[in-house]
This record gives C-alpha cells, sequence and structure tokens, in this order.
C-alpha cells in the first residue's frame, strides 16, 4: 500500500508539467482526376471514336494542407515556457509543433535546440505560471529503484503512467524509428515496459 501511494503520489505531483507535442507538416493533397491515356493518340485516330471513349482515372495533385504526423512527450521545465523532449520528437526542421498541456491548452512551439549527441532538445512556448517538474540527479540512481514513465504513448494516449525498475546504467543503445537512427551513450535502461513511444516526465 505505502507503495503504491508513493507512486500515485508521484504521478499527481509530476503530471501536470507533462505535456504532449504533436508533429504537423504540409502534405500534398492527392485525388482522383479525370485522365485518358488515349490523348497521345493523333486526332484523325480519336476521331473514329467520337466520344466512346471509356473514363480514366488517375492520382493528381490538388495543393496541401497542414496535417498531425505524428506526436510525442515533454515536460515542462521552467514555469516561463521551457520544455524538455526528446531530439527526434522535434527532429524534423520542417515541421510545425504544437503542445498541449495537461489542462487542455494548446500553444504554438518554437524549437531552440537540438542536442547534436543525446536525443534531447528544448522547446519553448509562449505563456507563463506553468507548473514544472523538480529535477533529480540521475548520478544517484541504483539498479534495483522503481523508475515512473508519463508521456503520449504511441503519439495518441496523453499522459499514459507506466512503472517500471532501473535495471542498467550508463549503457550504449542504437535508437531507430524510419529514417532516425542513433548511437546513444550512458543510457539508463528500465524494465517492466516503460515504453511511453517518446520519454514524458
Amino acid at each position: 500500500i505505502d507503495y503504491e501511494r508513493a507512486v500515485v503520489e508521484a504521478v499527481n505531483k509530476t503530471s501536470p508539467a507533462v505535456v504532449s507535442i504533436t508533429i504537423s507538416k504540409n502534405v500534398d493533397i492527392i485525388e482522383n482526376c479525370p485522365s485518358s491515356p488515349f490523348l497521345d493518340l493523333p486526332p484523325e485516330f480519336r476521331d473514329l471514336f467520337g466520344d466512346q471513349f471509356p473514363q480514366f482515372f488517375a492520382p493528381c495533385e490538388k495543393g496541401t494542407r497542414l496535417q498531425e504526423v505524428g506526436g510525442g512527450s515533454g515536460f515542462i521545465i521552467s514555469s516561463d515556457g521551457l520544455i524538455l523532449t526528446n531530439k527526434h520528437v522535434v527532429a524534423d526542421r520542417t515541421a510545425s509543433y504544437t503542445v498541449l498541456t495537461n489542462d487542455g491548452k494548446k500553444y504554438s512551439a518554437k524549437v531552440l535546440a537540438r542536442d547534436p549527441a543525446q536525443d534531447l532538445a528544448v522547446i519553448k512556448i509562449d505563456t507563463s505560471g506553468l507548473p514544472v517538474v523538480e529535477l533529480g540527479d540521475s548520478d544517484t540512481l541504483e539498479i534495483g529503484q522503481t523508475a515512473i514513465a508519463i508521456g503520449n504513448a504511441l503519439g495518441e494516449f496523453r499522459n499514459t503512467v507506466s512503472v517500471g525498475v532501473i535495471s542498467g546504467l550508463s549503457r550504449t543503445i542504437t535508437a531507430s524509428g524510419g529514417d532516425f537512427s542513433e548511437r546513444l551513450h550512458g543510457v539508463i535502461q528500465t524494465d517492466a515496459a516503460i515504453n511511453q513511444g517518446n520519454s514524458g516526465g
């Protein structure tokens, strides 16, 4: 009971500072447009058939639209809107990013920094008076300690909570997904499926 209460209290304390990040890009609008494979035929040959050609369609572009293409998590580290997240969440320099706070408010986000060596990034939203997380000291962690992940699981389920244990320190892993692949050093490994798709608080 004491263990469960400690987990619940940690989640209640931290959740207000955990945010969801949506990734949006301009994508092509593809429609089926009328087309005919006979348009390249000489006019005299087409005249033999008159208007009896069957109707064909082919994919064509009809401009672009802004569409959500992914999501991730982050947590607020300053009350004036600094947010720490994973670099791979905001890696696309052609995308736009929106932050959804725990109280349901939305803000446009600007990427301030992407760490070239670690999978970390800092983004900023224009607001104030935000709740923040209390940062700990990873150097004091021990194998076997409880770890709690709060985040945007699979880019869809906001503030999902998972609990596990720290099973390794200073590990080296290769993180990959889609076109993303990166070698990370000094990683803290957890077991019991603490995987929010992207890191949270």
